[in-house]
């Protein structure tokens, strides 16, 4: 079975062109998986899906390394994951190549190092450009929405009546981290 799998890291991106790019150059899927969650994390829900659902003679086709992961070891993992359920990785950037083959190890062994290297030097100027920016008095880190102010002040209300705060946070559906990080402001 021929198996697409796209990632993208933000809900907002498009992951449909992606999806179009690799079905135009390999054909048409038996079955596309798509996440878009950050490739930092292994743990993502259709991958973990396809990775379980794998067959002898699969195989999974993705536009480039950076789309399976983002840490060397990581890709690695998933990569070896696939091999042992006898699937294939192909890796479109590659031209095809198949990364699950001796030769293609070695391949994917240094683009999951280029993958990581490129995460680290997009948070490594991410910081530099937050630095700038709290520098110039233009920083104001991430903005508390009027959802979250008004859930808080939901549960406040419900302490005030006599609820218990861990039962009015639980009443309210707030996130417990959220509510304490609300508190401290």
């Amino acid at each position: 079975m021929k198996i697409i799998y796209a990632r993208v890291s933000t809900q907002e991106q498009n992951i449909e062109q992606q999806v179009k790019e690799l079905e135009s150059r390999h054909g048409k899927a038996d079955t596309v998986f798509v996440d878009k969650a950050s490739g930092k994390d292994t743990n993502r829900e259709q991958l973990q899906y396809m990775l379980s659902s794998l067959r002898s003679g699969d195989v999974v086709i993705a536009y480039d390394v950076s789309r399976i992961g983002r840490d060397v070891s990581d890709v690695l993992s998933i990569a070896k994951q696939i091999d042992e359920a006898g699937a294939s990785l192909v890796i479109s950037q590659l031209g095809g190549v198949d990364v699950c083959s001796p030769s293609g190890k070695i391949v994917l062994a240094t683009l999951g190092a280029v993958a990581e290297m490129e995460r680290k030097n997009m948070l490594e100027k991410q910081a530099i450009g937050i630095a700038r920016a709290k520098e110039e008095g233009k920083y104001k880190g991430k903005q508390i929405s009027d959802a979250s102010w008004s859930e808080f002040n939901k549960v406040n209300e419900l302490i005030e009546l006599g609820m218990s705060q861990s039962k009015a946070i639980a009443t309210v559906g707030m996130n417990k981290s959220k509510f304490y990080r609300l508190k401290k402001c």
